[in-house]
């Protein structure tokens, strides 16, 4: 086989049969069924929830909150001159009110844009980082290293991402939230949904922009033996021996697991940390003695306790969270199917961690009325739709799925010569610029000239033949769940119709009494009208 860098050595095929192995437990037919399940499966989860904020809303009246009803933020009202005001029809009041600068979301809009771009960067450094790795480990003396030199690379490229990823979200969370602040938007509402979506974009690039190009793009432009792809003198790289879905799976699994440990220990630390130093910064804590904590603890009541834990924390991170996880678990499904066993899990220990941290760790949060989780529904949705369009192409062109196929109906339904059919030959020069030619093989479609074969167009028409067909499919399946699913349970719509009409009779109660009283005063102002004429 073909070295897979300038200066990596030549291999034989037989080296690479375990990682092929461990790969073909994801690549198979049952990838495509499982990812039919999980996307009618995000679509029933949505449609349900739909039903149950709906159902909650009712039940904790805020079913007829508008948003128009929601006062100004101070912090935007503490900036508007006496002339900013308008008059607002629902609340018959006039209010603060003052338009958007569109310098503000210009510059916003930039700074999103930067962002995004400074992951890209940090993508590429990673990828050069295992470029240079894989060599490494590859021309290392007497070859020991030889055959895990791909997966050494893979492994610690990752490692190194969750890290970069960790790092940028804390930075960008901090940046995103000043930029959100000094746009100074009129409501609550407005401010959280424009600091969401800011957020989410760049945390999308952040945590998948590496699987995106694991899956799409690495590999496919970077040529072939004797006319590799070069950018600034680096040649692309490609997937591993073990194909790129293999890697995508070790990509996904670091990535996914590392961030469920670290937010995990983050939840439980980090509030206790404030809590203990907001309790030694309180003034009943004041004085010498390591046992002074401890009786002010014992003499103040339940309230002066939860009164010296730390501030409560915006719920924001916990939406992000579920968010990215939920994209975990649906996106990349083909690759890393045991990524939603691994947030059933995740989510069984959260809810333990929240327990102890919303009840003991934090004061209790400030209420504001909503009728829904808002847009963070919006972003749910769009990423159900995104899932299955990533899965059809995961299946089509990363897995082996169509190609295997489309072998079987050719060969009399076996893969007989399989393997032997996707290598292509390369005679030529040798690879490493030495003096000399070689004979290698490597992996592709293509003749002795280097020209793409009749089997590489024919199955490139039946891949995205099958990505056209599923997304269909699939869309179409899950349109009809949405219609057939109505967004109201008929229990409540029950309790609405009653609930209408029970105000409908209020309502007409009210004005036969005012119109009684109406008549009862128009009486009596005529008996005094009588009177005054009758003295007058």
């Amino acid at each position: 086989m073909c070295r897979e860098c300038n200066n990596c050595t030549d291999y034989q095929l037989y080296d690479i049969c375990l990682l092929f192995t461990i790969s073909n437990a994801f690549n198979n037919g049952a990838s495509v069924f499982f990812a039919v399940f999980i996307s009618f499966w995000s679509a029933f989860f949505l449609e349900f929830w739909k039903r149950y904020q709906i159902t909650l809303a009712f039940l904790w009246s805020k079913a007829d909150f508008k948003v128009n009803q929601e006062p100004a933020r101070p912090e935007y009202a503490v900036t508007c001159e006496e002339e900013d005001v308008r008059y607002n029809p629902i609340t018959l009041r006039w209010e603060p009110y003052r338009e958007q600068s569109v310098f503000k979301t210009i510059t916003a809009i930039s700074v999103v844009i930067i962002t995004v771009v400074v992951v890209v960067i940090t993508l590429v450094s990673i990828i050069i980082y295992k470029i240079a790795v894989y060599s490494v480990f590859d021309t290392m003396a007497n070859g020991q290293w030889k055959p895990y030199a791909s997966t050494l690379a893979s492994v610690s490229g990752s490692i190194l991402q969750l890290v970069a990823i960790t790092i940028l979200s804390f930075v960008y969370a901090w940046l995103a939230e000043k930029i959100t602040l000094w746009e100074n938007y009129r409501t609550e509402t407005e401010y959280q949904n424009n600091l969401t979506v800011k957020r989410f974009i760049f945390e999308f690039f952040n945590y998948y922009g590496s699987c995106f190009y694991i899956a799409f793009i690495k590999g496919n432009f970077a040529g072939y033996p004797g006319h590799y792809t070069r950018i600034f003198g680096i040649r692309l790289d490609t997937c591993g021996p073990g194909g790129c879905l293999g890697e995508l799976a070790q990509n996904l699994a670091i990535i996914f697991l590392g961030k469920q440990i670290l937010n995990n220990v983050q939840e439980l630390l980090v509030p206790s940390i404030k809590s203990w130093w907001s309790r030694r910064s309180s003034k009943k804590y004041q004085g010498k003695g390591g046992d002074k904590e401890q009786i002010a603890i014992a003499m103040s009541t339940p309230w002066e306790a939860d009164n010296d834990l730390a501030e409560q924390e915006s719920l924001f991170p916990e939406y992000l969270e579920m968010v990215i996880q939920y994209g975990f678990a649906t996106m990349f499904v083909v690759a890393f199917p045991i990524a939603p066993l691994f947030a059933l899990m995740n989510n069984i220990v959260e809810i333990r961690l929240d327990a102890k941290k919303y009840t003991e760790l934090l004061k209790r949060p400030i209420p504001i009325n909503c009728m829904s989780i808002g847009i963070w529904y919006t972003i749910l949705d769009y990423m159900a739709s995104i899932a299955i369009v990533t899965n059809a192409f995961v299946i089509a062109f990363t897995s082996d799925f169509i190609s295997q196929v489309l072998w079987k109906y050719n060969h009399e339904n076996t893969l007989s010569q399989y393997v032997a059919g996707h290598l292509s030959n390369y005679t030529g020069p040798n690879l490493n610029g030495t003096e000399g030619d070689e004979t290698c093989m490597y992996w592709d479609y293509r003749d002795e000239e280097g020209r793409a074969t009749a089997w590489w167009w024919k199955l490139k028409a039946v891949q995205f033949i099958f990505v056209v067909v599923f997304e269909h499919f699939v869309f179409t399946v899950v349109r009809c769940i949405d219609l057939l699913i109505p967004d109201v349970p008929e229990k409540l719509e029950s309790l609405l119709h009653l609930e209408d009409s029970f105000a409908r009779e209020m309502m007409k109660e009210v004005i036969e009494v005012d119109l009684e009283q109406l008549e009862d005063m128009r009486q009596r102002i005529e008996v005094k009208r009588k009177q005054r004429n009758k003295y007058a």
